[in-house]
């Protein structure tokens, strides 16, 4: 009888003591399995996570300033460009907005290209030689919003000792930006420098109804260069 009661006691003992060992062992299996499927998820995140790309103007390359004015009563283009253009731009930024509003340019006036020297010439001595202070026109963005692809910005351009804004429209296509938009010569005091430049073109700004006019609308076309680094 004392046999089989001292039996019983440690048959008890026994359970207490692996009860113990096998919730322990479970929690350890369990944690040493979960850390496997966490590091294999962070892996996976890691892989498919897309780089961080940072944008820059290329100060190496020189940005391209076009325009069309227009003449004649049926408003027919002419297009030129500017190509003499100096850039300044701040640090880079993996936005392209803030890349914007840090750029300064000034433009030489003297550089006016459309193609035909004579045509030049009217335009320099004309046009900009009745403004103020015109060898030089200056300007800055003073706003952008959009993302990396495309959006709007305002710029601030001095011309004829007056600053006024224009609205430009950006895109973004292999690194260049592109910036659209339009300004009106009035809005720099321009009225007479357009008479001016009206008069030394009459002949060429007639159109069929004989009537000889230069338009004070003139169309923005520039292009800049940004370097793009992703890691």
């Amino acid at each position: 009888m004392l046999h089989l009661i001292l039996n019983l006691i440690n048959k008890l003992k026994m359970k207490k003591i692996f009860l113990p060992l096998a919730v322990i062992a479970a929690v350890t299996f369990s944690s040493c399995g979960g850390n496997e499927k966490t590091d294999e998820a962070n892996d996976v995140a890691v892989e498919n996570a897309e780089p961080t790309c940072f944008y820059v103007y290329n100060d190496e390359s020189s940005a391209v300033v076009k325009w069309t004015a227009f003449k004649t009563s049926a408003k027919v283009g002419v297009s030129g460009q500017f190509d003499e253009v100096s850039v300044t731009a701040g640090d880079k930024s993996t936005k392209i907005t803030d890349v914007l509003k840090t750029i300064k340019f000034s433009i030489k006036t003297a550089s006016t290209n459309t193609t035909n020297e004579g045509r030049d010439k009217k335009i320099v001595d004309a046009f900009f030689g009745t403004m103020i202070t015109t060898d030089l026109i200056m300007g800055q963005i003073k706003s952008a919003e959009g993302d990396n692809e495309k959006g709007s910005c305002i710029a601030l351009i001095t011309l004829n000792d007056v600053e006024s804004e224009v609205n430009l429209n950006y895109v973004l296509t292999d690194n260049v930006v592109t910036l659209t938009g339009e300004m009106d010569i009035n809005n720099w005091n321009g009225q007479a420098a357009l008479t001016a430049l009206n008069e030394v073109c009459s002949e060429k700004h007639k159109g069929e109804d004989g009537e000889s006019v230069t338009w004070p609308t003139v169309e923005l076309n520039i292009e800049a260069t940004l370097n793009k680094k992703c890691h």
